[in-house]
């Protein structure tokens, strides 16, 4: 398992299906984004279209910089 991968030179859509598609196995998944506005949009896109939650939100470190953590919901029903 990879521990890191960095998909900044990515489109958008295509490092939210790819963040999404790792949290419904069950993964906790960090990414990094540039402020909450961002963080928010993916949060959006996340939801709409995968079964995920937010674990956790943190700020400034690296400096700034937002951390997202998330993970498939508690509720979800496998594939």
């Amino acid at each position: 398992m990879k521990g890191y991968a960095d998909i900044a030179d990515l489109p958008e859509d295509e490092r939210i299906t790819l963040i999404g598609q790792r949290a419904e196995t069950g993964e906790r998944v960090g990414f990094f984004v540039e402020d909450d506005a961002k963080a928010d949009r993916y949060m959006t896109k996340l939801q709409t279209q995968f079964q995920v939650q937010e674990v956790k939100r943190s700020h400034g470190f690296p400096a700034n910089t937002v951390l997202v953590i998330v993970t498939r919901l508690a509720n979800a029903q496998e594939h």
